[in-house]
């Protein structure tokens, strides 16, 4: 029983043709070539990684930036397309939504030390619901999973299979 060569196998997608790493449209498949600076939050992109904001530059040792650009954080918010979608909601929320916001706000400052392309692009409140959408799917997915493990309740991911975009609905 012999398989043809490079078919069925996982990682692949036509004959011997790997699958691209990220399938977000947001990020350049061939990277940028030279030092940086996204026009609309500062961001600093060198070395294949984004820095969270121009001062970098001086602590890297790059004097000059040579480009500016737009990165795909400000990109999605121009075109007003998260990559996460969060929503809480319940009687809970309405009875602690100060301290779930606080919550919101601290995740976020701690994940852009970490990545300064994961930001929250609105919060809107309607009704008995909070809707948080993001620039980044882990995001959205740490956002319910640190108000999941701060207030208990019920938590569900939805992810897409074939871009990087996740729902999560938290409730109690």
């Amino acid at each position: 029983m012999s398989r043809a060569r490079g078919l069925s196998k996982i990682g692949y997608e036509e004959k011997g043709q790997r699958t691209a790493r990220s399938t977000d449209v947001y990020i350049s498949r061939d990277g940028i070539k030279e030092v940086a600076i996204c026009t609309g939050c500062k961001a600093l992109y060198w070395n294949k990684r984004w820095y969270p904001d121009e001062n970098e530059s001086s602590k890297l040792g790059l004097d000059m930036v040579r480009s500016e650009i737009t990165c795909p954080a400000c990109h999605r918010i121009q075109d007003k397309n998260p990559a996460g979608i969060v929503t809480f909601s319940g009687d809970y929320l309405m009875e602690h939504e100060e301290l779930i916001l606080n919550t919101i706000k601290n995740a976020e400052e701690k994940g852009r030390v970490k990545n300064p392309l994961a930001r929250i692009m609105e919060i809107k409140r309607d009704g008995k619901t909070l809707t948080v959408t993001t620039t980044n799917d882990k995001l959205a997915q740490k956002l319910g999973r640190d108000i999941f493990k701060a207030h208990s309740g019920k938590l569900d991911y939805q992810w897409s299979k074939e871009e990087s975009f996740v729902r999560v609905n938290w409730n109690r």
